[in-house]
């Protein structure tokens, strides 16, 4: 008996997709202003995290567009730690993660990935790097540079650094560490944009929508993970 092949996006994922593009025309309309580059980085940024939540591969080609434009964004609006995050390292690792995703087909779906889980010490490990991290970035961002707030920077930038890490390695438990950073880009971009900075507001949606994404990920992976476990 063959299995019927299910579509990629469900109602869930392209409401997310709907909500954050009219979210971001009407904030636009509001400040009779359209900013391009962080408009064109709020959609494929969204799109490429809700495939990357669905497990299919082509989340990678949606994102490397995302992270190159965020990268001028951060850069502009002085948070320097998260545009060499991007540019130095989320754009690279387009690449890996796809070429890594390749070689973890899921039998069913030459699309998606098979999902795995974390050791207790890998987990651990990857809780301490955070954290670790987190304080050698602050420091460097805080005395080096004009960061405007360098200990929320370094926690972002560490801990996505960490999760790119964990999702080419296609452990569930990278949506932790994800949901971890969405939720203070949340808070970062709220003040960007109570500073009057435009992009701040196109931002906080992204971000805030990356947030719900985050939770739907780990529901899916988690499933993901469990099946796997049980066909080994």
């Amino acid at each position: 008996m063959t299995t019927k092949k299910q579509s990629t996006l469900r109602p869930f994922d392209i409401a997310i997709i709907l909500i954050t593009i009219l979210s971001a025309l009407a904030y636009s309309l509001i400040m009779k202003k359209f900013e391009l580059l962080g408009t064109i980085a709020l959609m494929m940024g969204v799109t490429g995290t809700v495939l990357s939540a669905k497990r299919s591969i082509w989340n990678f080609l949606f994102s490397a567009v995302n992270v190159s434009l965020y990268a001028i964004i951060a850069f502009q609006t002085s948070n320097y730690g998260q545009a060499a995050l991007n540019a130095l390292y989320y754009l690279p690792m387009q690449v890996v993660g796809y070429l890594a995703w390749s070689k973890r087909k899921d039998l069913s779906d030459k699309s998606k990935v098979t999902t795995r889980s974390m050791r207790p010490l890998h987990l651990i490990l990857a809780i301490v790097g955070t954290a670790a991290g987190t304080i050698l970035l602050a420091y460097i961002l805080g005395h080096y540079t004009d960061a405007g707030q360098p200990l929320k920077d370094g926690f972002i930038t560490t801990v996505f650094i960490i999760g790119q890490i964990l999702m080419t390695l296609a452990f569930w438990e990278q949506w932790f560490f994800w949901l971890a950073g969405n939720l203070l880009n949340v808070a970062l971009w709220a003040v960007v944009m109570a500073e009057g900075e435009m992009v701040g507001g196109l931002m906080l949606i992204k971000y805030s929508m990356y947030t719900i994404n985050s939770i739907n990920g780990i529901i899916i992976w988690r499933r993901g993970a469990k099946l796997s476990q049980q066909q080994e």
